[in-house]
C-alpha cells in the first residue's frame, strides 16, 4: 500500500473516532446514566489512561506535522490547539491522577 494511501486512510478513521465521544455520551444519557462521565472516567482508570496517552500522541503528531510548510495562521492554530491539549492533561493528571 502507497504511502498516501495510507495516511488518508489512517485520516479517516481518526477522524471518525474523534467524533465517537459524542455516541458515547449519548449512550451514558439513553441508560440513563446522566452525568456519568466525568465519573466513568474516575471508575475505570485504565480509560482515562488511554485516552491521556491518546491525546500526548496526537500532541506529538500536530508537532511533527510543523515540518511540513504551512502558513502562519496553521501553525498558530496547531500550537494553540497542542497548548490546550498539554494543559488540559496537566489539569487531569493533577487533580486525577495518572
Amino acid at each position: 500500500m502507497r504511502r498516501g494511501t495510507l495516511a488518508s486512510t489512517l485520516a479517516v478513521v481518526l477522524a471518525f473516532l474523534a467524533g465517537q465521544h459524542h455516541n458515547v455520551h449519548v449512550l451514558l444519557l439513553a441508560f440513563g446514566l446522566g452525568g456519568a462521565g466525568a465519573s466513568l472516567m474516575e471508575a475505570f482508570p485504565s480509560i482515562r489512561r488511554a485516552m491521556l496517552l491518546l491525546s500526548v500522541g496526537m500532541v506529538a503528531l500536530s508537532l511533527t506535522s510543523l515540518r511540513r510548510p504551512a502558513g502562519s495562521g496553521m501553525r498558530a492554530l496547531i500550537l494553540a490547539s497542542v497548548a490546550l491539549t498539554l494543559g488540559l492533561v496537566a489539569w487531569s493528571v493533577r487533580r486525577l491522577g495518572f
